[in-house]
């Protein structure tokens, strides 16, 4: 009976030792707040990123396991609009936000306007903002634990946006630059979830974004590589919807 009491006791001693430790564990995690703000003052501050008011992209894409390589060029204007194109043997893929219809024009589906999932997404996506200064897109944040990618540590962050599309961030420890990101993307194809990898930070009028982004979505991979970024002005025809995407609203 002695054997018993005590083995008992030592066994509610190290419960209470575990839970003491996990509830330690819990609370030495950065506030999302924290750990979003050392991510806006590392890629320059707030005032750097919240001065421009559009974004000309240039990049190149390429799935290294099929040998394939595209170009493509994006831009987006304050508050949420945004026109993006890909251009690989000829052929283009074109998409694009005006700020209430969100589009796409494939060769192999033709023009398509987007709604459900698929526009929220869009919307997301378009935002100025998005990827800069994730108080403003994302209203729901809280760090969720630890991650290591690419051999660094970082806290991991899942956000929600209003909309109701969800991330998970994951933040440098030591830098407090953006490195990771996992979430769930959209397409004719259905749900895909997508494992991003950026690095390679360059800065770009006093800004610093990631040149590479490696993502992998279940066995495919596309690296994006950036090759330069400009902040100058962008007309706002580049955004008016094509003739195609029109014709669709009759």
């Amino acid at each position: 009976m002695i054997r018993t009491r005590y083995g008992r006791t030592l066994g509610l001693a190290a419960l209470a030792l575990a839970v003491q430790a996990g509830a330690a564990a819990a609370q030495q995690l950065p506030p999302a707040s924290q750990v979003v703000e050392k991510y806006v003052q590392a890629i320059g501050g707030r005032a750097a990123a919240e001065r421009f008011q559009a974004r000309h992209v240039v990049a190149e894409m390429s799935m290294p396991a099929m040998g394939m390589t595209m170009s493509m060029e994006s831009w987006m204007a304050r508050p949420n609009r945004s026109f993006s194109k890909m251009e690989m043997s000829g052929m283009a893929i074109t998409s694009g936000f005006d700020g209430t219809t969100a589009w796409v024009n494939s060769p192999m589906s033709g023009p398509k306007i987007l709604d459900g999932a698929e526009f929220k997404q869009a919307l997301d996506n378009a935002n100025f903002d998005n990827n800069v200064d994730f108080t403003k897109v994302f209203p729901t944040m809280e760090t969720i634990g630890e991650r290591t990618v690419a051999g660094a540590a970082c806290w991991n962050v899942r956000m929600v946006s209003a909309n109701g599309t969800e991330v998970q961030n994951c933040f440098d420890k030591t830098s407090g630059l953006l490195i990771g990101s996992i979430a769930k993307q959209h397409s004719q194809m259905g749900e895909v979830t997508a494992d991003i990898v950026m690095s390679e930070y360059k800065e770009f009028d006093g800004l610093k974004l990631p040149t590479r982004m490696t993502m992998t979505m279940g066995p495919q991979q596309v690296v994006t590589t950036i090759k330069s970024v400009s902040h100058a002005p962008v007309a706002d025809s580049v955004f008016a919807l094509p003739p195609e995407i029109k014709a669709l609203q009759h």
